[in-house]
């Protein structure tokens, strides 16, 4: 697929050339590597943002299971002292 860019300021894009150049890659090559780099960051910070929600559900009800297991034992503990 191609993207085609208009009106863009001489400056940036002789900017873009001196980092292409940097590199060692043409203007489109650099631009191509740039964008998907981006596009994948931002996939991965979604990735992460997701797992990160994830992991603090997983600690509420691993903290729940365990406040619930304490009161279970508690409770065993006491119909054992009784028995």
């Amino acid at each position: 697929m191609n993207l085609l860019l208009r009106d863009i300021d001489p400056v940036i894009v002789k900017q873009i050339d001196e980092w292409a150049k940097e590199h060692n890659r043409s203007r489109q090559q650099y631009l191509k590597e740039l964008l998907a780099s981006w596009c994948a960051n931002g996939i991965q910070s979604t990735q992460v943002e997701r797992l990160e929600r994830q992991l603090e559900a997983n600690t509420l009800h691993l903290k729940r299971s365990a406040d619930e297991l304490a009161e279970v034992t508690r409770l065993l503990n006491e119909v054992m002292q009784d028995a």
